[in-house]
């Protein structure tokens, strides 16, 4: 791709530096042949032939050469400007003279006319007509004018071959640099090329290096990204898919253990012998549709029915249903805040289950006697809640990682010590539909353990 890429944009390159020399010729060739041609007339480059046109008319409107010679400078009509091809072609100022009929110098740019003129040389003499009668001849002498018909064509042939010649070593020049041009932009797009393959054939690893900060290493840095993006969405679809199977491996075991025993005749089928059976179909249950609720918002298409919403009163509510869990335990729950918090719009449904996961995974990782507070404050800006335990708090490492699906502190794959591991994923998702952030600290700030989650929604602006 890249060779190929290389080689239309250095003909393209070529194609034009071609065509750039050639009108460059050209056009130097035209005008070094107009300006032999022309003559010089004070600051003027004037054509012999619309002097001539000038001088006949002159002689019409005035029944005469009478005071032509004064006239003379101001005769040109609207020459060529005397620019680098007039300075260099008309360097040598010609001398031009206004014969009369009977041979008279009536004109003269080089002195005072007067005096019967010599024979011009070949060539150089207009005839100057008034109607059909010849009136006088216009003679122009210089080194130009003199100059022979080979001696001019010596000359257009000089200049075309210095043109030439200037123009071939720029276009050389422009196209080694439009070379190493196209070189440093192909080069890159060979690489995303390449990596782009490799990664369509399913290696997620592939990366480009970036050169520069252009638009060309922007996309190279876009392409990173993506490909680190999809290479860690690969990562999180295996170890979702691993942990899905590990997650439902327990409750189907446990199913599957007790409808053999009871096949075996070990249990005798009575109600009491089809408990287990029952609880592990209430977990699959509720593994099931946690991971339906985290996928809709995970993929943004969680509905939520929004209204106005009391925080206060929803985390009271939340507190009162923990509140015999706690007990048993040998906690303390309590709720700090105002009663009337600054509203929200919010679904509080959603908001009770989120707040609700961080309070399961409060109590699960606080021991008898410890202490867990929710707190709940605002101002104009947001409302904010807090989750404070005095447990066995998380380590650092963990707590990036805290709120990844199927994630346990620990280690453990145990229920017992680490939950299903998508209450605190859920939680953060629930909390980022209402535009909302969470964020998690071990220990708090001023305690010596326990950790703490801290969550704020903005206001309606």
């Amino acid at each position: 791709m890249g060779d190929r890429l290389w080689l239309k944009l250095m003909g393209t390159f070529a194609l034009v530096i071609v065509v750039g020399v050639a009108v460059t010729v050209i056009l130097a060739r035209q005008g070094a042949a107009s300006q032999v041609t022309h003559v010089m007339l004070g600051p003027q480059m004037i054509d012999p032939a619309e002097l001539q046109a000038a001088l006949e008319a002159y002689y019409v409107q005035h029944n005469g050469w009478e005071g032509l010679d004064a006239a003379l400078n101001g005769l040109a009509p609207g020459g060529a400007s005397n620019g680098m091809m007039g300075g260099m072609m008309g360097a040598f100022d010609g001398r031009i003279r206004v014969i009369d009929a009977q041979g008279a110098v009536v004109a003269d740019s080089a002195g005072v006319p007067g005096g019967m003129a010599e024979r011009p040389p070949a060539g150089q003499a207009w005839p100057l007509f008034a109607g059909d009668r010849q009136v006088g001849t216009l003679t122009i002498d210089g080194a130009m004018m003199n100059m022979s018909v080979a001696q001019g064509d010596a000359l257009l042939a000089g200049v075309t071959r210095a043109v030439l010649t200037a123009a071939l070593a720029a276009a050389l020049v422009a196209l080694l640099l439009g070379g190493l041009l196209v070189r440093r932009i192909t080069r890159p797009l060979a690489q995303l090329n390449r990596a782009s393959r490799r990664i369509a054939a399913g290696d997620l690893a592939a990366r480009v290096p970036v050169h520069g900060q252009d638009e060309i290493g922007q996309l190279a840095e876009t392409f990173n990204r993506m490909a680190g993006s999809l290479q860690n969405q690969e990562t999180l679809r295996r170890r979702l898919a691993a942990d899905i199977a590990h997650e439902l491996r327990t409750p189907l075991t446990g199913i599957q253990g007790t409808i053999e025993a009871l096949q075996d005749g070990v249990f005798a089928l009575t109600p009491d012998s089809l408990n287990p059976v029952h609880e592990q179909v209430l977990l699959l249950n509720r593994l099931v549709a946690d991971l339906r609720t985290l996928s809709l918002a995970e993929a943004g298409h969680l509905p939520l029915e929004m209204a106005p919403v009391n925080l206060y009163q929803t985390a009271r509510r939340q507190v009162e249903l923990f509140q015999p869990q706690a007990l048993a335990q040998g906690v303390r729950l309590t709720l700090d805040g105002p009663e009337e918090p600054p509203e929200i719009l919010a679904d509080e449904q959603r908001l009770a289950q989120a707040l609700g996961n961080l309070l399961g995974n409060a109590l699960r990782h606080t021991p008898a006697g410890g202490r867990v507070t929710v707190q709940v404050g605002g101002d104009d800006v947001a409302v904010r809640l807090a989750v404070i335990d005095t447990g066995e708090g998380i380590a650092p490492e963990d707590v990036p990682q805290i709120f990844e699906r199927f994630y346990r502190p620990d280690g453990s794959r145990s229920r017992q010590t680490g939950g299903s591991g998508l209450g605190l994923a859920i939680a953060r998702r629930l909390v980022e539909a209402h535009e909302g952030r969470i964020r998690a600290q071990s220990p708090p700030s001023g305690a010596e353990r326990g950790s703490a989650f801290y969550v704020e929604i903005p206001r309606p602006g």
